[in-house]
Protein backbone atom coordinates (compact mmCIF):
# COMPACT_ATOMS: atom_id res chain seq x y z
CA UNK A 1 0.00 0.00 0.00
CA UNK A 2 0.79 3.58 -0.59
CA UNK A 3 1.80 5.39 2.14
CA UNK A 4 -1.08 8.08 2.92
CA UNK A 5 -1.38 11.46 3.37
CA UNK A 6 -1.70 13.18 6.48
CA UNK A 7 -5.46 14.04 5.82
CA UNK A 8 -6.53 10.58 4.64
CA UNK A 9 -4.74 9.27 8.25
CA UNK A 10 -7.06 11.76 9.65
CA UNK A 11 -10.05 10.72 7.60
CA UNK A 12 -9.60 7.27 8.61
CA UNK A 13 -8.75 7.88 12.56
CA UNK A 14 -12.11 10.22 12.57
CA UNK A 15 -14.15 7.08 11.10
CA UNK A 16 -12.75 4.78 13.57
CA UNK A 17 -12.83 6.99 16.24
CA UNK A 18 -16.88 7.14 15.15
CA UNK A 19 -16.50 2.92 14.69
CA UNK A 20 -15.37 3.01 18.84
CA UNK A 21 -17.75 5.62 20.00
CA UNK A 22 -14.84 7.54 21.05
CA UNK A 23 -16.32 10.94 21.10
CA UNK A 24 -14.03 13.04 22.86
CA UNK A 25 -10.85 14.84 21.11
CA UNK A 26 -7.70 13.94 23.52
CA UNK A 27 -4.31 14.58 21.76
CA UNK A 28 -3.09 11.09 23.59
CA UNK A 29 -5.61 9.00 22.27
CA UNK A 30 -5.30 10.30 18.71
CA UNK A 31 -1.59 9.66 18.74
CA UNK A 32 -1.86 6.56 20.07
CA UNK A 33 -4.70 5.50 18.26
CA UNK A 34 -3.10 6.50 14.95
CA UNK A 35 0.47 4.56 15.79
CA UNK A 36 -2.33 1.55 15.79
CA UNK A 37 -3.36 2.57 12.22
CA UNK A 38 -0.28 2.78 10.82
CA UNK A 39 0.81 -0.59 12.74
CA UNK A 40 -2.45 -2.52 11.55
CA UNK A 41 -1.82 -1.11 8.07
CA UNK A 42 1.58 -2.34 7.82
CA UNK A 43 0.89 -6.14 9.69
CA UNK A 44 -2.63 -6.59 7.58
CA UNK A 45 -0.66 -5.78 4.39
CA UNK A 46 2.11 -7.86 5.23
CA UNK A 47 -0.35 -10.84 5.28
CA UNK A 48 -2.65 -10.15 2.42
CA UNK A 49 -0.58 -7.98 -0.32
CA UNK A 50 -1.72 -4.38 -1.72
CA UNK A 51 -4.82 -3.06 0.69
CA UNK A 52 -7.34 -0.19 -0.10
CA UNK A 53 -8.14 1.40 3.91
CA UNK A 54 -9.62 4.25 2.59
CA UNK A 55 -12.55 2.47 0.68
CA UNK A 56 -15.19 0.54 2.23
CA UNK A 57 -13.45 -2.53 1.71
CA UNK A 58 -12.32 -6.17 3.95
CA UNK A 59 -9.46 -4.76 4.47
CA UNK A 60 -10.53 -1.65 6.40
CA UNK A 61 -13.08 -3.61 8.74
CA UNK A 62 -9.98 -6.17 9.30
CA UNK A 63 -8.12 -2.51 10.19
CA UNK A 64 -10.62 -1.51 12.46
CA UNK A 65 -11.09 -4.72 14.42
CA UNK A 66 -7.54 -5.35 14.75
CA UNK A 67 -7.02 -1.88 16.41
CA UNK A 68 -10.45 -2.36 18.37
CA UNK A 69 -8.47 -5.13 19.76
CA UNK A 70 -5.04 -3.49 20.31
CA UNK A 71 -6.76 -0.78 21.94
CA UNK A 72 -8.79 -3.58 24.83
CA UNK A 73 -5.03 -4.99 25.00
CA UNK A 74 -6.04 -7.97 23.19
CA UNK A 75 -4.09 -8.23 19.94
CA UNK A 76 -2.78 -11.61 19.68
CA UNK A 77 -6.71 -12.61 20.31
CA UNK A 78 -7.63 -10.58 17.25
CA UNK A 79 -5.03 -12.66 15.35
CA UNK A 80 -6.59 -15.83 16.23
CA UNK A 81 -9.75 -14.66 16.23
CA UNK A 82 -9.81 -13.27 12.24
CA UNK A 83 -7.54 -15.77 11.21
CA UNK A 84 -9.92 -17.34 8.40
CA UNK A 85 -10.97 -13.99 7.23
CA UNK A 86 -7.04 -13.20 6.96
CA UNK A 87 -6.66 -16.62 4.60
CA UNK A 88 -9.82 -16.15 2.53
CA UNK A 89 -8.24 -12.33 2.14
CA UNK A 90 -4.76 -13.68 1.22
CA UNK A 91 -6.87 -15.81 -1.16
CA UNK A 92 -8.88 -13.31 -2.80
CA UNK A 93 -6.12 -10.91 -3.54
CA UNK A 94 -3.92 -14.05 -4.92
CA UNK A 95 -6.99 -14.52 -7.16
CA UNK A 96 -7.04 -10.67 -8.55
CA UNK A 97 -3.37 -10.64 -8.61
CA UNK A 98 -3.39 -13.78 -10.91
CA UNK A 99 -6.05 -12.31 -12.90
CA UNK A 100 -4.51 -8.74 -14.10
CA UNK A 101 -1.48 -10.45 -14.49
CA UNK A 102 -3.35 -12.25 -17.73
CA UNK A 103 -5.08 -8.85 -19.11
Amino acid sequence: MAAMTEDQELQVLEELKNYLDITWDDPGVKKKLLGMIRRGMVAISEKVGKCDFLGETQEKTLLFQLVMYEYSGELKQFWLNYKDEIIGLQVVKKVEEYAESKT
